[in-house]
């Protein structure tokens, strides 16, 4: 398709309609995997090509509906279920092709205020119209896929592909496949899955100290001593989010409370949860509607496309901050006593 396109954009004569409009199914960067940056307040999207043809697809954007700053590497300022749509024009939010005379490095290039001279473009097309529509959603979703980094794959933590049923062990509000602790025992789940040679383990190969069938991941008393494990855990170490069983609070020998059956009173009666913020993978897809394309030295010699697909930009890791439904509860109480108190304020 390369060599193809060349040919096109350099004999202008091929397929060309009546009014001097050139009409192309696809270009080689369809399905392309994009590279993000940002230069001021533009969000610079780009593909390249170095084959038969050097040649490059950058979209520049200005809009206030995405994300304020890269700093997250998110494009989009949240997941919704509509896509946002920007026109282009030749200035502004534009779309450009161009070939060159050598391979380019796309970050050097595009990510800079001003391109470099060499390599030296051969041929410019920029949008003249046309819409750009961005759809965002999330790029951990698949079975296998660990969203929530605990070491268990989606599948076996309940996740429901139709998300209407996501199994929520604890009940706190946050599904399995999202939540870092998933029986709020304060111990994280990847520290509970593992089995050392020796100990005991449910048939699947989980650690089940209890040896109750139940693993410890979702075990609300790992050792089975009547003790929920939630209260031979240290306040300390609930606030520091410790996730080394070795250094949480142990007894005498070294072994931490909550798996010594014989430790049978509570140690630690609190209420804390352990931050429940994971780091989550988003996916954007970005595809074209009704787009124009001339060339930048002003000959009518346009590239018009219907509908154009042209691939997708993934961030990861991008920090997901959420609350039991505790904590939010908590956190509202909060907010309406502020409330109240800068109201009272504001009255005296």
């Amino acid at each position: 398709m390369k060599k193809i396109l060349a040919a096109l954009l350099i004999s202008f004569g091929l397929y060309s309609c009546d009014d001097g409009d050139i009409t192309v199914t696809s270009f080689d960067f369809e399905d392309s995997t994009l590279q993000l940056c940002e230069i001021g307040n533009r969000k610079v999207l780009w593909a390249v090509n170095n084959g038969d043809v050097f040649e490059s697809m950058s979209l520049e954007l200005e809009d206030s509906r995405l994300n304020d700053t890269l700093t997250q590497r998110i494009l989009t300022r949240g997941i919704t279920d509509e896509d946002l749509e920007i026109e282009l024009s030749e200035t502004g939010n534009k779309l450009i092709y161009r070939i060159y005379d050598d391979e380019i490095t796309g970050r050097e290039y595009f990510c800079q205020g001003v391109p470099p001279g060499s390599p030296r473009v051969l041929e410019e097309y920029v949008s003249q119209g046309g819409i750009v529509i961005i759809s965002t959603t999330y790029n951990d979703l698949a079975f296998e896929n660990d969203a929530d980094g605990d070491g268990l794959e989606n599948g076996e933590e309940g996740f429901d592909p139709n998300g209407g049923n996501h199994l929520d062990t604890d009940g706190d509000g946050i599904p399995d496949y999202l939540d870092k602790d998933d029986d709020n025992d304060n111990i994280p789940t990847r520290a509970e899955t593992g089995a050392n040679p020796g100990e005991p383990t449910t048939e699947e190969g989980f650690l089940d100290t209890d040896e109750d069938g139940i693993p410890d991941y979702l075990d609300p008393d790992d050792d089975g001593d009547g003790v929920l494990t939630r209260h031979e855990v240290r306040q300390s170490d609930v606030e520091e989010g410790n996730i080394d069983p070795n250094s949480l609070s142990t007894s005498e020998d070294g072994t931490p409370n909550y798996l010594v059956e014989e430790l049978q009173t509570p140690s630690f009666e609190h209420n804390l949860q352990l931050d429940h913020g994971i780091n989550r993978a988003y996916r954007s897809s970005i595809q074209f509607r009704d787009l124009d394309l001339a060339p930048s030295d002003g000959r009518e010699l346009n590239i018009r496309y219907d509908s154009y697909n042209w691939g997708r930009y993934v961030s990861d890791p991008v920090p997901f901050p959420q609350l039991t439904n505790q904590q939010q509860e908590i956190e509202d109480e909060e907010n309406e006593n502020e409330e109240d108190e800068d109201e009272t304020n504001t009255e005296d």
